[in-house]
């Protein structure tokens, strides 16, 4: 059994572009969010992802694209929208009347927070 050693390269992208952007108050983020779990059938509480003052869930493009992929390889990724509502607190759960989405706190993901930092930067609405 061979003990060679292996190179581990970790190489962020150095391009997001986001085509589409969109923004809610949040009580009507949330109930989009519900209404889109109920219409696919979705039994368990839907989550997004909270970082730095927003909450905010990312539409990729198709991962199996050949140029969604050669982008990729070249540092640069797309997201086809990012929809999001101003959320200063963090919280586990939201409840509205419309129903409750769950929070997942993606503050160590260096380029959440870069997204975080922008979309709040371009908000229009507060909390």
């Amino acid at each position: 059994m061979s003990t060679g050693s292996v190179e581990i390269i970790i190489e962020p992208y150095k391009k997001i572009v986001i085509h589409e952007v969109v923004e809610f108050k949040l009580p009507d983020l949330v109930s989009q969010i519900v209404a889109g779990a109920s219409a696919a059938g979705g039994t368990t509480i839907p989550a997004i992802q909270w970082c730095g003052g927003v909450v905010f869930t990312v539409v990729p493009f198709n991962p199996n694209s050949e140029e969604v992929i050669s982008e990729q390889l070249k540092g640069i990724v797309h997201y086809a929208s990012v929809v999001f509502a101003v959320k200063q607190k963090f919280e586990n759960e939201v409840r509205t009347k419309e129903g409750t989405i769950r929070l997942l706190d993606a503050s160590a993901a260096s380029n959440f927070v870069k997204l975080a930092a922008e979309l709040r930067r371009i908000a229009k609405y507060s909390e």
